[in-house]
């Protein structure tokens, strides 16, 4: 199975305020704690983070144990599928096109709900002011188990 990872709104509260605060990150030891249970899982960071930072700065706040389940990032915002897709979901279909992945099971764990129009059955929602929640964490890992090899 294959995460497909957002930041802002999921690992971290939806807002500037996480940096000045000193959070960021603060809910990636709850995700990382349920990946080291579904040793199957790998991860696709779909963040918008993916467009200005290099992919090793990306990994930096990645445990190594999980950093090593990272298998890349999506293309860049507007390299995905064009129309009837919506941003982020094109990028995400894209990228399991380029990797021979369309038929691997996938869900993407996301607080931008409004990015996913045919794909809603694969997302995962997280609040933006809440992040990786109990709520979320329970879905997540229902989705995993569902796919358990």
């Amino acid at each position: 199975m294959i995460l497909f990872l957002d930041f802002d709104g999921v690992l971290h509260p939806e807002g500037e305020d996480h940096i000045l605060n000193g959070v960021d990150f603060c809910f990636l030891p709850r995700l990382e704690a349920l990946l080291r249970e579904f040793p199957h899982v790998n991860i696709v960071i779909s963040s918008s983070w993916r467009a200005h930072l290099r992919y090793k700065t990306l990994m930096k706040p990645f445990s190594s144990d999980i950093r090593a389940r990272v298998l890349g990032m999506t293309p860049y915002p507007g390299c995905g599928l064009p129309p009837p897709y919506r941003p982020r979901e094109g990028e995400i279909l894209a990228w399991l096109q380029l990797h021979d992945a369309v038929d691997e099971p996938w869900v993407a764990l996301d607080d931008a709900y409004w990015q996913f129009d045919h794909c809603k059955d694969h997302l995962v929602v997280c609040g933006s002011f809440t992040g990786f929640d109990d709520k979320a964490s329970a879905e997540l890992r229902a989705r995993f188990e569902g796919t358990s090899r």
